[in-house]
């Protein structure tokens, strides 16, 4: 079985990579401008009836595609692709070559990045512990008011915000929110100087919310 981790440039280097999930080497086969990232006599079938081996290959497949991205465009393809045999691979990308160069292409100055954001802390003023009775009840009374209007001025910003991010362009993926926290897979520029001046423009966008960018990532969520 050939497994197949990514698709790149021809052009892309498998010089000093990392382990890969067997022992075979890690290569890179081409059909004109268009290479896949293969390594022969992988069986994920078999892999995945031992966890441990199969979290060992999970590691490896984020290892190898962690490594190829820091120099070159790249198309992860889904843990545990496959295919019979090399020419079945090239007929791949022959019949699915055009469509492959375009998104290599579109990709090429982009990477993918998580950000989270991050409600801020609500500060709301302690009630007076003097106060007693009506006074102490109309005290608590306004300060549930007020927990409550700053929560919802904290989701009508993040609201505003991603109403206004889907006018700008930018490729975009929600995930479900953990823990109160928003992620956000989004494509921006691999020039991380470039990202880092869009963040400072969104924590500006969200005074609310802590906004919280990853390292440049392969484009995980924009490959398909």
């Amino acid at each position: 079985m050939i497994y197949l981790y990514a698709l790149c440039p021809n052009s892309t280097e498998t010089n000093n990579l990392p382990e890969g999930i067997g022992t075979a080497q890690v290569e890179v086969l081409t059909v004109g401008t268009l290479g896949a990232v293969i390594e022969r006599d992988v069986d994920i079938a078999q892999i995945q009836k031992d966890d441990a081996q199969l979290m060992a290959a999970v590691l490896a497949h984020d290892r190898i595609l962690s490594h190829l991205f820091t120099y070159s465009p790249l198309l992860p393809l889904r843990f545990g692709t496959q295919f019979s045999n090399s020419e079945a691979v090239t007929t791949f990308l022959k019949t699915q070559g055009e469509t492959y160069r375009q998104k290599l292409s579109h990709l090429q100055d982009r990477a993918e990045y998580l950000v989270k954001l991050i409600p801020q802390p609500l500060d709301l003023p302690a009630i007076a512990s003097d106060l007693k009775g009506r006074e102490y009840f109309l005290a608590k009374k306004q300060r549930l008011q007020d927990h409550t209007a700053a929560l919802n001025q904290q989701a009508d910003e993040l609201q505003t915000f991603l109403t206004d991010l889907a006018t700008q362009d930018i490729p975009l993926v929600r995930s479900a929110p953990q823990d109160h926290e928003e992620r956000l897979h989004v494509l921006l520029s691999r020039d991380t100087d470039t990202t880092e001046q869009v963040i400072m423009t969104w924590q500006e966008q969200l005074p609310n919310w802590q906004v919280v960018c990853s390292e440049p990532l392969p484009p995980y969520h924009f490959a398909a």
